[in-house]
């Protein structure tokens, strides 16, 4: 009969192993208290430097340049753009700024440019190019451009380009309303001999077409289509036609046209 003793264990004793798990647990909340404590340093560290850098007056707009333009002024482009000497570069949006000039009138496109380096910002504009003038309903004209855009007043004492006849006016900054479509196909596709000789392009209230020609006469377009043609047939008559006592050039069937002249007295 095998004999031996045994022990009641103390109750302050641990055993290591279980020890050992409460030393790594309490040692991964240590480090875990340790992370969340140094990404709020950092974060706070980072605030300020990036409240340091907008307040600094490193990234601030030191210098405004323009290119020159003949219809927009430096004042325009400068209040439009909404940019001071002084504002914080950070807080330029060079999209926002671009479309904001592009609201002018004259303006066709904008490009802002910002050195950071320099703390320059450069404004270009490029503008919109006349091509028809319309009544303004006042007796005089605005100008156009090729994509029916209202750009400004015409000089009283400037030569006047292709005029647009019948539409309702609109102001400068609006574009041309209903019935603008086919004036704006006819300027694109006037060749400069036709450009020479056409004074002015009239809508009628059914839409139709009638062409004002220099020295004297109108050319019957009729409705809006087939438009290239009746044009070819246009330039074919103008070169082949006398146009002395020219009353009317009707080409609304481009391979018939028809001819006639003023009755002499």
């Amino acid at each position: 009969m095998s004999t031996g003793t045994i022990e009641r264990q103390r109750p302050d004793v641990v055993d290591p192993r279980i020890q050992a798990r409460r030393d790594q647990v309490q040692n991964a909340r240590h480090r875990r208290r340790l992370g969340r404590l140094a990404v709020v340093v950092v974060a706070i560290g980072l605030a300020g430097v990036v409240y340091a850098a907008l307040e600094s007056p490193l990234l601030d707009v030191n210098t405004l340049s323009f290119d020159s333009s003949e219809h927009v002024s430096v004042e325009q482009m400068t209040e439009t753009a909404g940019i001071a000497i002084g504002d914080q570069l950070m807080g330029i949006n060079p999209e926002s700024v671009r479309n904001r000039l592009r609201s002018l009138p004259w303006v066709d496109d904008a490009h802002v440019t910002v050195n950071w380096r320099s703390g320059t910002v450069h404004l270009q504009v490029t503008e919109r190019v006349p091509t028809a003038a319309m009544s303004d309903g006042a007796g005089g004209f605005d100008l156009i451009d090729q994509s029916g855009r209202a750009i400004a007043p015409a000089a009283a004492d400037a030569g006047l380009p292709i005029a647009i006849e019948g539409l309702a006016p609109v102001a400068p900054g609006a574009e041309i309303g209903p019935g603008g479509d086919a004036p704006l196909a006819i300027l694109a596709a006037l060749t400069p001999s036709l450009k020479s000789r056409v004074q002015a392009i009239v809508v009628g209230a059914d839409g139709s077409i009638d062409l004002k020609v220099r020295p004297q006469g109108v050319v019957n377009l009729c409705q809006p289509e087939r438009l290239p043609e009746k044009l070819r047939s246009l330039t074919t008559l103008f070169a082949q036609v006398d146009d002395t006592d020219l009353a009317t050039m009707n080409v609304c069937v481009p391979n018939s046209p028809i001819v006639t002249r003023l009755k002499k007295p």
